[in-house]
């Protein structure tokens, strides 16, 4: 892991907290991989903290997303941390779980991509068999809920299952331009810059994989949706469904709950400076949608928070 933006006290925000000091002196946000949704969320997120007196300090730091980032928060390392819902869900559950881990709100929606050449014989899910696969690296969220996927169709357990390999979306996209995989798995708010960059020079498709959905939904009910890639959304590649699971922004139970209800104010206040640029995916920053955080239970202090917002 390595670390990104320290903020300092940059203008445009506002003070709100304390005039005394901040709220606590640092707060490390574990985010993604460098130039993803994640990690421009966190830095955003990062900035504002600091802005407005509720971090005298803060970092966004670069992580292999969900898996990483509620490790970091349960071993203290990160105050908060961004999180698809299904993977803090499996995490809460782990008997190896370090620590209670809570929800401040649900953030955004997060679009699973399943990404091919356009004259790849590959067009719906179940060709995916035998093929070489790109399957998210190994601490992220892409590759839980990618198993989960390749599970729920029935491929990974097949006479002959994908050929799986761990990686990241960029070292899994640079695969595919390459001919080294058949395809790639990658779980991200929309657009993905990466993907975008890519298919400017290669002629590229997503898959339609909302045929597993009644599948994972008995299996894993409350978290996962159907959602739609709209077309030009990348260049040339059309329309598809897919399968959506929203990103939450998470802590320890131990986070003191004036902090908790201060980002949860944040949140809300400066929505508008909390979008990363060029997003074109379904937001969730207001009181009515942030409480909807699947089966991940919010902070004490945040869920209060939400009532005195909203009644």
């Amino acid at each position: 892991m390595t670390l990104g933006l320290t903020a300092g006290a940059i203008g445009g925000f506002g003070l709100s907290a304390c005039a005394g000091g901040p709220l606590m002196p640092r707060i490390d946000i574990a985010g993604g991989e460098n130039g993803g949704f994640y990690f421009e969320f966190a830095t955003e997120l990062s900035r504002a903290l600091v802005a407005d007196g509720i971090a005298g300090e803060s970092r966004a730091l670069r992580t292999e997303a969900s898996v990483e980032n509620l490790r970091l928060l349960g071993k203290g390392r990160a105050q908060l941390g961004l999180a698809l819902a299904d993977t803090a869900d499996a995490e809460r559950h782990s008997p190896t779980a370090k620590s209670e881990l809570r929800a401040l709100g649900r953030v955004y929606q997060n679009y699973f991509h399943c990404i091919v050449h356009a004259d790849s014989h590959i067009t719906k899910l179940h060709d995916l068999a035998g093929a070489r696969l790109g399957v998210g690296a190994a601490g992220s969220g892409t590759w839980v809920t990618g198993q989960r996927i390749l599970a729920a169709s029935g491929l990974s357990q097949g006479s002959n299952p994908p050929r799986q390999q761990k990686l990241g979306y960029v070292d899994g996209l640079a695969a595919l331009k390459a001919g080294d995989i058949d395809a790639h798995f990658l779980f991200g708010g929309i657009p993905v810059a990466a993907i975008s960059e890519l298919a400017s020079s290669a002629h590229l498709r997503l898959l339609d994989l909302s045929d597993v959905l009644v599948t994972l939904r008995a299996q894993f009910p409350g978290l996962y949706d159907r959602v739609v890639v709209p077309k030009d959304t990348y260049p040339a590649i059309a329309e598809v469904e897919t399968v959506g699971v929203a990103n939450l922004l998470m802590c320890r139970t131990d986070l003191p709950d004036p902090v908790a209800a201060a980002v949860v104010r944040l949140l809300v206040d400066r929505a508008a400076e909390l979008v990363p640029r060029h997003s074109a995916g379904i937001q969730f920053l207001t009181p009515e949608t942030l409480i909807g955080t699947s089966t991940t239970p919010l902070h004490s202090a945040a869920a209060e928070t939400y009532r005195d917002m909203h009644g």
